[in-house]
């Protein structure tokens, strides 16, 4: 049969098994067993200086290995205790010889010596912790009453029942174990027509069609889900500070589709450690990698941005390791442990497999963290593949044949024609010869808002020279769109000493930074007396995730003018944007590349800041 039915066994002997038993006297005796009996004994007395601490460790002992306990020949002889040099040193009476020493603190008991003499006497056998065993599948055991058996599973239930003298309770009633099913498939009770239905069916397998039904009901996978997500740390909240909410439904709803598919196990697990680095992965594919982006995230004022994001990074490490392995990593975070066979270096190895995520430290103040996965609905996927289409299609008409005489047609009339500005689609014009007037004829004058700038002699009649205290306000230019090419133009000479100069920016909502800014970053002395820094660019729709980023090579010096001019085409790609330097294409660096929506807005064009000590310091002029 399909799942469904091994499944059914399962839940049957968990269903069928005792509930009341009834006790017969047995004799019993019992082989000691290394890892329950022995080891725990060592462990909490032996270990400390007969370790895996090789600084701590005393007389080249090691006990924790079975290397070590038999390297020495005498400390462990198979089979005889009596001249074991271990029993020896645990059994003497000499404070000096004894083990373990008097002033350690520690002493074994009658009980915990005689269990370590039968051991030995019994052959000494070690065995790895169980956990690092790798099972293999056992015969069923004989037992008392055959009949009683249904599965191979009862086999082993009823050998341990026969072990400890108890014998299996009855059956249980239809009625109460169809409700005992429902709850553990479904999280739910049956309703009273399901038990009559139940409880009525008289066929050979009325409860193998009933566990069907229910592992075919959609509430199968979130009865199912729950203790995944709990394993996967899920919450709709973000844990810290004032606990702020975030959207992540959608792993969620990912997870108990895959328990209602029967999704195969292996790939449950590669999508949700990997679905984003899959060749071609799906958008399905990318929202299972979401079982790492579950951990609490912060964004308290005050707070270390790298310290969290460190934290951020060992909680995956942490829940993969527990969730995958069956194993905590939690010690080895700090020193390698004595049991687990993880070290300190492999987990910070472990560690740098997660620590490539384009996040911050402090984030998630609104919403969900950076990066962010857009999540169109089907009706916007449907259309998407629509425009898709019909682009195309539209692209195919575009042919380097149709192109090329259009291409001469218009270049004919420009060549040698000497290059003059433009008046042509100018929003806004600003020559600063005496006041902050726009002279484009669409009277968007300038203001200031903060400080008292400067008319002085600049590159063509007057220039703007103000400190970095000073703001002037060009009024909202609603050309700066994703989809709508422009141009700025301007004279700038700044001068600066320190990093994170702002230039001009219209920029709405301080935390997201939804706008277009030009800012001087990673200053550098140039030589002894002049500081220079590179212009970098931000387009920007929800920072940092949604944003280009670019930078010039060629840097800005201190005091010194030079001209720029940057023109956007209107593409949403870093590829679409061109800076000249003093009338040449400059080089790029292309720092960010994944605008996706739109940084129009409603805000100023400003010169200046209001962050403290990062205005603009310099003088502006010609500014288009």
């Amino acid at each position: 049969m399909t799942r469904n039915f091994q499944r059914a066994i399962l839940f049957a002997a968990a269903l069928f098994i005792v509930a009341f038993f009834v006790r017969m006297p047995q004799a019993q005796t019992n082989k000691t067993d290394f890892n329950r009996d022995i080891r725990p004994i060592l462990s909490n007395n032996c270990f400390a200086c007969h370790g895996p601490d090789e600084q701590q460790r005393k007389a080249k002992l090691r006990l924790d290995t079975k290397d070590g306990a038999f390297a020495k020949a005498g400390v462990i002889v198979a089979g005889d205790a009596a001249n074991s040099r271990l029993y020896k040193r645990i059994t003497h009476k000499d404070a000096n010889a004894v083990m373990p020493p008097p002033d350690s603190g520690h002493k074994l008991t009658e009980a915990q010596i005689n269990s370590i003499k039968r051991w030995i006497d019994e052959g000494a056998q070690w065995n790895e912790h169980w956990a690092f065993v790798a099972p293999k599948r056992p015969e069923p055991p004989s037992v008392s009453n055959a009949a009683w058996v249904k599965n191979p599973i009862d086999s082993f239930v009823l050998s341990r029942l026969d072990k400890e003298g108890l014998k299996p309770s009855p059956e249980a009633e239809r009625a109460t174990l169809i409700r005992r099913v429902s709850l553990d498939l479904t999280g739910l009770p049956p309703a009273p027509a399901e038990v009559d239905a139940f409880v009525n069916d008289k066929s050979a397998d009325a409860y193998e069609k009933l566990v069907d039904r229910l592992l075919a009901s959609s509430h199968y996978g979130e009865r199912m889900a729950m203790q995944w997500l709990d394993l996967a740390r899920y919450a709709d909240t973000h844990g810290f500070h004032i606990d702020s909410h975030r959207v992540m439904w959608p792993w969620r709803d990912w997870a108990i589709k895959a328990f209602n598919t029967n999704q195969r196990f292996d790939q449950f697990t590669i999508e949700q450690l990997a679905g984003d680095l899959l060749p071609n992965a799906t958008l399905e594919q990318r929202i299972a990698s979401g079982f790492n982006r579950n951990h609490m995230i912060n964004f308290e004022g005050g707070a270390i941005p790298e310290e969290y994001q460190t934290e951020y990074v060992i909680d995956r490490v942490e829940t993969t390791a527990n969730t995958w392995l069956g194993l905590t990593m939690g010690c080895a975070r700090c020193h390698t442990h004595k049991f687990d066979p993880i070290s300190h270096q492999e987990f910070y190895q472990f560690f740098a497999f997660f620590n490539n995520v384009a996040e911050v430290g402090l984030d998630g103040r609104k919403g969900n963290a950076v990066p962010l996965l857009p999540l169109p609905t089907e009706a916007q996927t449907a259309k998407q593949t629509e425009l898709k289409g019909s682009i195309a299609k539209l692209e195919e008409t575009l042919s380097d044949k149709n192109l090329a005489p259009l291409q001469t047609a218009w270049e004919k009339p420009l060549l040698g024609q000497r290059a003059v500005a433009t008046t042509e689609g100018l929003q806004a014009h600003y020559d600063f010869d005496g006041s902050l007037a726009d002279s484009s004829g669409r009277y968007q004058n300038a203001r200031t808002v903060k400080g008292d700038p400067a008319f002085t002699n600049g590159m063509i009649s007057r220039q703007l020279t103000f400190d970095a205290q000073t703001e002037i306000a060009f009024g909202n230019q609603t050309i700066f769109k994703r989809a709508q090419p422009f141009t700025l133009a301007v004279w700038m000479r700044p001068n600066f000493a320190k990093p994170d100069v702002y230039g001009l920016q219209q920029i709405a909502d301080e935390t997201a930074r939804r706008g277009i800014e030009l800012l001087f970053q990673k200053t550098f002395l140039y030589d002894i007396q002049r500081w220079a820094a590179p212009l970098t660019i931000r387009l920007t729709a929800n920072w940092p995730n949604d944003a280009i980023v670019v930078r010039t090579k060629e840097p800005f010096y201190n005091g010194e003018y030079k001209h720029l001019t940057m023109a956007y085409d209107g593409s949403g790609k870093a590829a679409g944007l061109q800076v000249y330097l003093d009338g040449k294409l400059a080089e790029l660096v292309v720092e960010r590349d994944a605008l996706t929506g739109d940084f129009a807005n409603s805000a100023d064009l400003m010169i200046g800041t209001k962050i403290a000590n990062k205005g603009y310091n310099g003088s502006l002029d010609d500014l288009r």
